[in-house]
């Protein structure tokens, strides 16, 4: 025997705050998509409908719906955080590596390198280890031009 499912029923309160994220449109598009679905699992809709309307999988349909029902509405929204290495460059490494693409010029040198400046960062302790293209996205990022 088949087991039913179970409906989704959303307070008032998450299909405002589901609504107003849909119609801003100013938060991450996977965000916008989950509250979709969401609001369209509580007006009753089948899991195909909610499937082909929001644009999502069979197995994200029932990821979103097992979310909320089990964790609420913030835990069924957000990401989870990803697997994988930590990142490397931090904020403040970023703001360290724009500063000293800014600073005085190093004694014989016509302008800030990516060596020189990976030199500088590890002869500072700011890091143990870095490659010379870490350094040119930060300065890209920001827009810096060293020298």
């Amino acid at each position: 025997m088949a087991r039913l499912a179970k409906p989704v029923c959303l307070p008032a309160s998450d299909v405002s705050r589901l609504r107003a994220i849909v119609k801003k449109g100013t938060h991450k598009s996977r965000k916008i998509t989950r509250a979709r679905a969401l609001l369209l699992m509580g007006e009753g809709q089948s899991a195909a409908q909610v499937q082909a309307s929001a644009g999502i999988s069979d197995s994200q349909y029932h990821r979103i719906k097992r979310r909320y029902l089990a964790e609420g509405l913030d835990r069924a929204l957000e990401e989870r955080p990803r697997s994988g290495q930590p990142r490397k460059v931090t904020a403040t490494l970023e703001a360290r590596i724009t500063s000293l693409s800014c600073s005085e010029l190093p004694t014989g040198a016509a302008r800030w390198t990516l060596s020189l400046l990976n030199e500088k960062l590890i002869s500072l302790d700011c890091i143990d280890k870095i490659s010379n293209e870490s350094i040119r996205q930060v300065l890209k990022k920001g827009n810096s031009n060293p020298g």
